[in-house]
């Protein structure tokens, strides 16, 4: 049996050995043209659909890593977008803070200093030109406070209080009223009173008494615990009729009541 497979491979070396002598001296060139000839088609198609396969692979693969970097760039750009937000209300809280301690230091006042939680009043209605403050009566606060900005700018009084919660009435607010006085020759006195959720009206003061648009507004001190000086806003209108004994002025709060985040309660 070995010495047959030693024939046979012996038969298939000298096979394969005279092909390759007769390739070399050409003798097999119309053969081996012909086989190309009837063979190539096949073989492109072969190689056609290869690189099909392999470009629609590749154009899968690109589409699915292409996917995933949208996602991660989507939320890398969240994340930022959040962090950016939260970056600028601390600086705004800050700028705030930095308001609020300068005119504090250097009006050498007492006060609160307390965080603006909501919008509407601690009956739970919705009404405008009111906040709550996260301050009350265990911070010593009662109603009847003034209430300042950072600029240190009347934004409204204390009206009504709970343990760790005030009602503020906005300078705005009808139901809020302070004793105010002009900053005019004649020192004229009032009670500057909220008038329809966006100004201020003083009335009832005299004809005789000079007053004009321009006129800084402040408290008078003549009502308990509100500080006299303390700036209310400025008259934006004089309304007077030449047969009333009469005439009123229209102010301008110089607070910016949107912009309330931080306030501080002047305490007595």
């Amino acid at each position: 049996m070995l010495k047959k497979q030693t024939q046979k491979i012996t038969k298939f070396a000298a096979v394969i050995a005279l092909l390759i002598f007769l390739h070399f001296v050409g003798i097999l060139a119309p053969i081996e043209a012909f086989i190309i000839q009837i063979t190539s088609p096949l073989f492109s198609r072969v190689y056609s659909i290869s690189s099909s396969l392999r470009i629609a692979y590749q154009d899968n693969f690109n589409k699915k890593d292409l996917n995933l970097l949208v996602r991660q760039l989507s939320d890398q750009a969240k994340e930022l977008t959040a962090e950016n937000a939260r970056l600028r209300a601390l600086e705004e809280e800050n700028e705030f803070l930095r308001g609020h301690l300068k005119f504090l230091v250097t009006s050498d006042l007492k006060y609160v200093m307390a965080n603006v939680v909501s919008q509407g009043g601690l009956d739970s209605s919705l009404k405008q030109n009111q906040i709550i403050i996260n301050k009350g009566a265990k911070d010593g606060l009662y109603p009847g406070l003034a209430v300042v900005n950072s600029q240190g700018i009347i934004a409204g009084k204390v009206m009504n209080v709970k343990d760790n919660l005030a009602d503020v009435y906005l300078i705005t607010n009808k139901a809020c009223k302070i004793a105010a006085a002009l900053q005019n020759k004649d020192n004229t006195s009032g009670i500057a009173q909220g008038d329809m959720g966006l100004t201020i009206r003083m009335e009832f003061i005299p004809q005789s008494e000079e007053i004009s648009a321009g006129d800084i507004v402040v408290a008078s001190g003549l009502e308990k615990n509100i500080p006299r000086g303390i700036v209310i806003g400025r008259v934006s209108k004089v309304e007077k009729e030449s047969n009333e004994l009469w005439q009123s002025a229209v102010i301008e709060p110089l607070a910016d009541l949107d912009e309330l985040i931080i306030v501080s309660v002047l305490l007595p």
